[in-house]
């Protein structure tokens, strides 16, 4: 394998970071065996390149990968989230934090919304005011016994509302991640060649 191919796998590597070294390892070694794959394609190095793309954006589609398999919230996660943020563009840096922001925030509203409700709801009926939970529609103030029924529809909302948003932020993810799907597109002939061989071998 000659140098250009060297370094972009070193730079490939060395984006992937934040993942566990040995699925960093695995995707190197995925890369390095459609890379010979297509040499034996007789592909000029040039096409190689061009179709493997910039590292930064084969690494972000792996990233992306990652985060959508993401099954909690760990160091590593928000490590993961982080480097793929620095290498979505400009769009992700306005798109990925806004939704990230709001999707937990709308959802943990939505859980607030009810039990505010209740709070005031009951606090009423006992003959206590409390000043700092008010349920006001521009001029309109709804009668107490109304106040927790409206409470837990403004809270489905915006459970919804926050659910709406993480969807979208997946979506977001895995649209700006295809990239990694079409070079390793089984309908393309080296792929289908590597997967043959890698078969073979175990």
């Amino acid at each position: 394998m000659n140098k250009k191919f060297e370094n972009y796998l070193k730079e490939i590597d060395r984006l992937l970071k934040p993942l566990p070294a040995s699925e960093r390892a695995d995707i190197v070694k995925e890369i390095h065996g459609s890379i010979l794959e297509m040499e034996r394609e007789h592909l000029s190095d040039q096409q190689i390149l061009e179709r493997l793309g910039d590292p930064s954006t084969l690494a972000r589609a792996y990233l992306g990968d990652a985060l959508t398999k993401c099954d909690g919230l760990r160091p590593r996660h928000l490590l993961i989230f982080l480097a793929f943020l620095s290498l979505t563009g400009v769009t992700g840096i306005f798109v990925i934090p806004i939704l990230g922001v709001c999707a937990p925030l709308l959802f943990l509203c939505g859980i607030i919304s009810p039990v505010a409700g209740l709070v005031k709801s009951v606090g009423t009926l006992l003959g206590y005011e409390i000043p700092y939970i008010m349920f006001q529609f521009g001029s309109f103030t709804p009668p107490a016994v109304l106040v927790f029924p409206i409470s837990i529809l403004i809270g489905i909302g915006l459970i919804l509302l926050g659910r709406g948003a993480w969807h979208v932020l997946v979506l977001y993810v895995k649209t700006v991640s295809n990239i990694k799907d079409h070079l390793f597109d089984p309908s393309n002939l080296f792929t289908r060649l590597f997967h043959r061989s890698v078969n073979k071998e175990s």
